[in-house]
């Protein structure tokens, strides 16, 4: 995985974040997310999809190319003389200056495609099982320059021709693994959906691929395994789902006039919103990180967890089309311009949970459950966070789930309301992945 920000040197992120590429994505970006939200009907998306892949398919390029020069140079060898000229203005002999407009980038394919990923949540009607099942694969990388792509295209541009199908190219997304193609038919005032392999040459159909483009089918429409995980099923909650995504939108209207804002939610958790544009604006950087720390505390205070039992906290930060199952920003009930700042992390939040908030309303739920995560733990991968039961089946909550209850500021009765359903059920095997029926209502 292409490293995070917040693992590279203070230096280097600034050079990466201020870079001229990254910087003239984020209007691009607010742009995208509201012609997406335009969209209204199939040949709307394909106009849109088309528009998208001409701007991936050219940063792709470039960074291939950024590539290139910079193997070159480490190699004692001149650069080509049909390379691209930087972007940044660095001095071209430099191998160090190629790497870094190659890392750039890098971290805009992957904002350019989370608004892909919003377009395929919004064409599958949010359906969250879809995108499990067909985001269990490794990712097939950049398309740019790959073999096969002009088939891809072809195959869109033979369907576009109807308009009542779209067709929906799986490797633009980071979310959609499994298939690389997505046909939907309009029927009636629903739609059927039908997913294909492409191949240049058909005789060449590999029979695993095959077979994981059928357990992902079957796993949606037959409640069967999911692909590469015997045990795992997913299932559907009929409780109905609730969200704390408003408050979240509100505090972000707070931060943009205070810089940060901290809120409670309700059940016991704390949010911190912060604007960077208008938090830099009013501070240095040591004053911004000292008022998003007073928030923070404040926000806990309020929530009634501050020094009580332990606690968990998730960032915003860093996530565009780092993870397949995770909900688009382009998708969260907020502003286009939000959800763009939300991508290039010119707006953060911070969600603070307290083992005593979970585990009480996991017992108002009627649940027997445990905290397992030891006191002071700061890296989660791999652990198990609590554990719950009803006295017949328990279950674990791992990072991933956590992730999701608190980025998606579920509401934690109906959570705990959700885990109680779900132990109460027997078909959803010994590694559930739920989701609520109405869970479409909380996206944008």
């Amino acid at each position: 995985m292409p490293t995070l920000l917040n693992d590279m040197s203070p230096e280097r992120a600034h050079q990466v974040f201020m870079h001229p590429i990254h910087q003239e994505v984020f209007p691009t970006l607010v742009q995208l997310i509201s012609d997406l939200r335009r969209c209204r009907s199939y040949r709307d998306y394909a106009v849109f999809q088309e528009e998208l892949l001409s701007k991936v398919l050219e940063i792709q390029g470039h960074r291939s190319a950024c590539r290139e020069s910079a193997h070159r140079l480490r190699d004692g060898r001149q650069i080509l003389p049909t390379a691209p000229e930087l972007r940044s203005g660095a001095p071209a002999d430099d191998p160090e200056s190629w790497e870094i407009e190659a890392d750039v980038c890098e971290r805009v394919d992957r904002q350019l495609r989370s608004v892909a990923d919003a377009m395929a949540w919004r064409v599958f009607h949010y359906d969250r099982q879809v995108i499990v099942a067909l985001s269990r694969n490794q990712s097939s990388g950049p398309m740019a320059g790959r073999q096969g792509l002009e088939a891809e295209r072809a195959f869109v541009a033979e369907w576009t021709k109807d308009e009542n199908c779209f067709v929906l190219m799986h490797d633009l997304t980071s979310c959609l693994r499994i298939g690389d193609a997505t046909l939907f038919k309009s029927i009636g005032d629903g739609y059927e959906a039908y997913l294909y392999e492409i191949k240049t040459d058909p005789q060449r159909r590999k029979s695993k691929q095959l077979r994981r483009q059928r357990l992902a089918e079957e796993a949606i429409r037959d409640g069967g395994p999911l692909p590469d995980d015997p045990d795992g099923r997913l299932g559907t909650l009929t409780t109905p789902y609730k969200t704390h995504l408003g408050t979240l939108r509100d505090a972000f209207d707070l931060a943009r006039r205070d810089g940060v804002r901290g809120v409670k939610i309700p059940g016991g958790i704390a949010l911190v919103a912060s604007d960077m544009h208008r938090g830099y604006e009013r501070w240095v950087e040591e004053e911004f990180l000292a008022h998003t720390g007073i928030e923070h505390r404040g926000a806990m205070k309020r929530a009634g967890i501050l020094g009580v039992g332990d606690h968990v906290t998730y960032f915003s930060n860093d996530y565009a089309a780092r993870t397949p199952i995770m909900p688009p920003w382009a998708i969260y009930p907020l502003a286009p311009l939000d959800c763009a700042k939300l991508i290039v992390d010119m707006a953060v939040y911070i969600v603070t949970v307290s083992s005593e908030s979970l585990l009480g309303a996991l017992r108002d739920a009627g649940l027997a459950a445990e905290w397992v995560l030891p006191s002071g733990a700061l890296d989660l991968r791999g652990q198990v966070i609590l554990r719950a039961h009803n006295g017949r089946r328990g279950i674990e909550m791992r990072p991933s789930e956590m992730q999701r209850l608190l980025l998606e500021l579920v509401d934690l009765p109906t959570w705990a309301e959700g885990v109680r359903e779900l132990l109460s059920r027997g078909d959803t095997g010994t590694r559930p992945w739920p989701s609520f029926a109405d869970e479409r209502k909380a996206w944008a």
